[in-house]
């Protein structure tokens, strides 16, 4: 048991390497040992790649091999009771920003949510079908 307990840890995020999608994490329970650069896991790298770091400070969950924190991964943050879930909607999927924008779908209604507090570029054409309104929808 002791084994297990050692590979899956919880840290905080102390440092970000953006080109290697790379963090080092410091363990306050392990009196703030940094571990190595640990790759972060992803859903998709190849044809479709998704991108999106954690931040220094941010709770994250660590597997390692085994053999102490110098091999490993990041699979994700989580959410503490300091960090709280942007909303409490089983129904909803999406991304909040701290700037208030937001794009998240809601499974129940059928809708898809888009909000942006400055301006939303597109490259590329764009094709609308359907009705436009405008003002607030909900």
């Amino acid at each position: 048991m002791s084994v297990l307990k050692n590979m899956l840890r919880v840290g905080i995020v102390s440092s970000v390497n953006p080109a290697n999608a790379t963090v080092r994490v410091f363990f306050p329970d392990r009196d703030n040992l940094v571990s190595n650069e640990l790759p972060i896991i992803f859903p998709h790298t190849l044809k479709t790649r998704h991108y999106s770091l954690p931040e220094v400070g941010e709770s994250v969950v660590c597997l390692f091999q085994g053999n102490g924190i110098q091999d490993g991964y990041c699979l994700g943050a989580i959410y503490s009771e300091i960090d709280l879930p942007p909303v409490q909607d089983k129904n909803l999927s999406g991304v909040w920003f701290e700037d208030g924008s937001h794009v998240y779908y809601d499974r129940e209604k059928k809708k898809l949510h888009v909000k942006a507090v400055s301006d939303v570029y597109i490259d590329g054409n764009l094709h609308v079908t359907g009705q436009i309104f405008t003002g607030e929808s909900s």
